[in-house]
């Protein structure tokens, strides 16, 4: 995956201006900006991705909260067979802005003491872009948040290397990762 200098989906939204009710939007990404983004999370194809959802700032806060449904279908490659799989994604996201965001990704407060974020609290903020949210680029990121990381055909089944095996020692249940250890370990053991 590499990181462009520029985002290939990019739909600015001002935040200038902004009153309690918030303000809607709906994005969808052309056909040049969907091949870009395959090419940059490795994916086959593209062949849809859109977003709907609304920004409202935080209550006296100076922060503001996009929330958003993302809608994407992609085709990945079998991590097997490299057969090509087609997938939908339909999933709800929220992102928090600010304009001094930076300070808010450091991990040391003000006086110097290391802070420990805890997970279960609030999202910190991200960076605006001048006044500005970027929808496009938090939906494209959201995107490869949501990728099945490695997709695998339906009787998709790794046979091993060629020329190598896939036995497992006695004693070793199932066929993870320490289970070849384990049968390595067998070999080595029995030529001592």
């Amino acid at each position: 995956m590499t990181f462009p200098a520029k985002p290939e989906f990019s739909r600015l939204l001002t935040v200038e201006g902004l009153d309690d009710e918030g303000r809607a939007f709906q994005v969808e990404a052309e056909q040049g900006e969907r091949e870009t983004l395959a090419r940059r999370f490795g994916l086959v194809s593209l062949e849809r991705l859109a977003a709907e959802g609304a920004i409202f700032p935080e209550a006296n806060s100076g922060l503001f909260r996009l929330k958003a449904r993302l809608i994407a279908d992609v085709v990945q490659s079998c991590v097997v067979t490299l057969a090509p799989i087609a997938g939908r994604l339909d999933v709800a996201f929220e992102r928090l802005y600010g304009a001094d965001a930076e300070n808010e990704w450091a991990d040391k407060d003000d006086s110097g003491q290391e802070v420990f974020l805890n997970p279960e609290e609030d999202l910190l903020p991200e960076p605006l872009v001048g006044e500005s949210v970027d929808v496009g680029e938090a939906v494209a990121e959201q995107l490869a948040l949501e990728l099945i990381p490695f997709p695998r055909a339906a009787g998709a089944v790794f046979e091993g290397l060629p020329g190598g095996s896939r036995e497992v020692s006695e004693g070793v249940e199932g066929n993870g990762p320490f289970a070849a250890l384990a049968a390595l370990r067998g070999k080595l053991g029995n030529q001592a």
